[in-house]
């Protein structure tokens, strides 16, 4: 019998990486855009994972390496959305 707190917590730890991912590629993708409208698109959609994350990792248990893990990968997204112009 597995236990469904651990796979609870594996699932959510796998959806804010997934998230963090999504979040990122959005973000390079719209630093790397040469028009406006995609540049404005990828930076809500890489804006938008990020708010998911803000809502979703202080209510997840992340051993220490993960959190270090999520916590650099954050970072990086919100420089990215600092420099496509998000105020955060």
């Amino acid at each position: 019998m597995t236990d469904l707190g651990f796979d609870t917590t594996l699932a959510e730890v796998r959806f804010i990486r997934a998230e963090l991912l999504t979040g990122l590629t959005f973000a390079r993708i719209a630093r790397a855009a040469n028009y406006q409208a995609k540049i404005d698109r990828n930076r809500m959609n890489a804006r938008r994972a990020y708010d998911v994350l803000l809502r979703f990792i202080p209510t997840t248990r992340l051993s220490a390496s993960d959190a270090d893990e999520v916590e650099s990968k954050l970072a990086e997204l919100k420089i990215y959305l600092q420099h496509l112009g998000e105020d955060i």
